[in-house]
């Protein structure tokens, strides 16, 4: 997937529709740490993989897609993952 400054904001905005109260006035940058900054613990970096599903209308599971929260320590990793994860989307519905 290429570089599309658009599919960046959709994981901003994504991120940002589901900080808890006192992190809802960060600024949030690709280098923003996402459990330190965020304050995403493990149930919230679950609720943002089933917000990416629905954003994306993807399964990941089904695409084949492997991700590990675990190595998701920034905004640009979020990023990242999900390019990877639309991409391998597409490839298993053949576009």
């Amino acid at each position: 997937m290429t570089m599309d400054p658009e599919f960046d904001q959709q994981i901003l905005d994504l991120i940002a529709s589901g900080l808890a109260g006192k992190f809802k006035k960060v600024t949030i940058t690709k280098s923003t740490r996402l459990q330190k900054e965020l304050g995403l613990d493990s149930i919230g970096m679950l609720a943002l993989v089933f917000r990416f599903e629905e954003l994306f209308s993807i399964d990941i599971a089904q695409s084949g897609a492997d991700i590990n929260v675990a190595t998701l320590h920034t905004v640009d990793d979020l990023i990242t993952a999900g390019r990877n994860i639309l991409s391998k989307a597409q490839k298993s519905r053949g576009q």
